[in-house]
């Protein structure tokens, strides 16, 4: 199979670039005498490693319109120690096609059920994300923790660029450096295929621009799923706050997500019921 477009071309060259580089020759099984000029693996050894020819390999990483099966893919994958996921997203920028519960829809039509889903979680944090990971839907718990994101223009609402570029959020996480990692993993995992969408690639570059940690870091290809994790927020009224963040995806096509914040102890907890913040429940008209 060819990967006809240009943009899924680059973006499979740029992960396996990023991958070969930050491997160890040693752990692979290649000796470390001699000088190498380059760190990583050396082309032809990954070639070898995956039983393709070296030419092959030179051009998947040169973004030419070469010929190449899922499963030579899979064994370049192998071969660059690349987990489940990145794995997946390699055969995903080969075939072009996304799963079905990633497809693109009009945030304004969200069901009435998935936002009561979000307000009866309160006192506790809970939010919606979209496809082009902009965050709305806050309940009353969320807006009391991060701020109202309603308030901010459409280009600063993103999970994305709120992670790197609001110093509000940057101080309250305590972990941050971990929590923005992991969300710029499962950005550049979940919209492997959106490389032309203009509100994405306009959040790329600006965060590039602005942000040294995000620039390093996304040109090191992170690409996982974020799940389950804990983190600790230190609050300037609230003071600190454990949370469990439990993500959850739609099933409807429609590309939404929704994150609640799940109360990691009991002092937590207190502090939340303490707000006597309630339930705000979405009625349909």
């Amino acid at each position: 199979m060819v990967i006809e477009d240009a943009q899924r071309r680059q973006e499979l060259a740029a992960f396996l670039r990023a991958r070969r580089t930050a491997l160890d020759p040693a752990t692979a099984g290649f000796p470390t005498t001699g000088r190498r000029r380059t760190p990583g693996l050396r082309r032809e050894e990954v070639a070898a490693l995956a039983e393709i020819s070296t030419t092959l390999y030179t051009w998947l990483e040169q973004a030419r319109p070469v010929s190449v099966s899922a499963s030579a893919l899979t064994r370049i994958a192998a071969a660059l120690a690349c987990a489940e996921e990145e794995t997946q997203l390699v055969l995903t920028l080969l075939s072009g096609r996304r799963p079905a519960s990633e497809a693109r829809t009009d945030i304004d039509c969200v069901p009435g059920g998935l936002l009561n889903l979000v307000a009866l979680h309160d006192p506790a944090p809970a939010w919606l994300i979209g496809p082009r990971w902009e965050c709305f839907g806050q309940n009353e718990s969320a807006r009391l923790v991060f701020g109202d994101w309603s308030t901010l223009d459409a280009a600063d609402r993103g999970l994305l660029t709120l992670m790197f570029t609001d110093p509000f959020i940057r101080r309250l996480f305590r972990d941050w450096q971990v929590q923005a990692q992991r969300v710029l993993a499962d950005f550049r995992l979940s919209t492997a295929l959106e490389t032309g969408d203009p509100v994405l690639s306009n959040t790329v570059d600006r965060l590039i621009d602005v942000s040294p940690e995000f620039r390093q870091w996304w040109h090191q290809y992170p690409a996982q799923t974020r799940g389950e994790s804990r983190t600790t927020l230190d609050h300037p009224e609230l003071g600190t706050l454990l949370f469990q963040h439990v993500p959850m995806r739609t099933q409807d096509g429609s590309g939404i997500r929704a994150s609640f914040l799940i109360p990691d102890d009991e002092a937590t907890t207190n502090k939340l019921h303490a707000t006597n913040i309630r339930p705000n429940l979405f009625r349909n008209r």
